[in-house]
């Protein structure tokens, strides 16, 4: 779908970023919100393209870009990539080809009998309405079990023969696991790259900033990458491992936690100055 060039021929052009912990300022951390306003300003002054890129869904995103004032991006990728929003004439409105590309992978399968088949297996809790999206199925459990249930939830859709797969993670936030069943082969990474195939950015200028297991397939998909200072434990190895001895040119391992290390990060890309 995407081809990366290897050498980056392509200056960075654009911003695709995770929210909560990574572009969002952390509590009690007032150089965050000094270096948002940074990153905003520079927004003017040096345009450079934003995409936001979130499990959050879009009326999330919106309150949150509300009670920060948050510069407006270009694209809004939610859902753990399973929706995608584009800003038109100062409103943001659904990406209906990026919808009926997803409609065409799982075909005529039914959400609701696919929750059916999962809400009975132990210690695992279907999130509220809020955290569910068309294409994306969201559970919580306590964080211990998040390994184990992955992997019974992989062997049921496996079973079934469910055109879907299960994504696990930790929430720093809320101290438990968050376990997500979207379309096969579908995640963040899969977003930015299909997006990026056509939108108006190329995907060899793309710098993406994550900070937890979601974003570990963005991460090291071939975008250049910020890896902010708070991000999960043990997710650096993780990435490091995948990029291999492409890490040296690829990943910039912030000093700087959330807000702070993206800003860093662009800077070190050459994104701003």
């Amino acid at each position: 779908m995407t081809h990366f060039d290897g050498e980056f021929k392509l200056p960075p052009t654009h911003l695709v970023t995770d929210l909560d912990g990574t572009y969002l300022p952390l509590p009690d951390h007032p150089e965050h919100h000094v270096d948002l306003k940074v990153l905003t300003e520079k927004r003017s002054s040096e345009p450079f393209g934003l995409v936001f890129c979130t499990g959050r869904h879009f009326e999330s995103v919106r309150e949150v870009m509300d009670e920060l004032s948050l510069a407006n991006p270009d694209w809004i990728i939610c859902d753990v990539g399973t929706s995608i929003y584009h800003l038109e004439q100062g409103h943001f409105k659904p990406y209906t080809p990026y919808r009926d590309h997803l409609t065409a992978k799982v075909g005529e399968q039914q959400r609701a009998f696919l929750v059916s088949v999962l809400e009975p297996v132990g210690n695992l809790t279907l999130q509220c309405e809020a955290h569910q999206g068309t294409f994306k199925i969201s559970f919580e459990c306590e964080t211990q079990y998040t390994d184990s249930l992955v992997n019974t939830i992989a062997s049921l859709l496996e079973k079934k023969q469910f055109p879907y797969e299960v994504h696990g993670s930790i929430d720093p936030f809320l101290n438990c696991g968050l376990i997500d069943v979207l379309p096969k082969g579908v995640s963040k990474a899969y977003a930015v790259s299909w997006l990026s195939s056509h939108a108006d950015f190329d995907a060899n200028a793309v710098i993406y900033s994550g900070d937890s297991g979601n974003d570990l397939t963005a991460l090291t998909a071939g975008f250049r990458a910020i890896l902010v200072a708070n991000h999960s434990e043990g997710l650096d190895q993780q990435v490091e491992a995948r990029l291999g001895d492409t890490a040296e040119h690829l990943l910039f391992k912030a000093t700087k936690t959330a807000t702070s290390g993206v800003l860093e990060g662009c800077r070190h890309f050459g994104l701003l100055s």
